[in-house]
């Protein structure tokens, strides 16, 4: 069973696409959809609820 993407965590948490979450949280999105996670990035991610190993 695959682990589901950032990309999919996110769209289901919230109501955007990965990009205009990250335009709108002031991340790189280039970076999580390659699969690296910044400190900055797992805060912000963290703080609404989405799960990031």
């Amino acid at each position: 069973m695959k682990k589901p993407t950032i990309a999919k965590l996110v769209k289901s948490k919230t109501k955007y696409d990965l990009k205009g979450y990250c335009e709108m949280r002031g991340l790189s999105h280039l970076s999580l959809y390659k699969g690296y996670v910044a400190k900055k990035a797992r805060k912000v991610l963290e703080r609404d609820g989405i799960k990031v190993a």
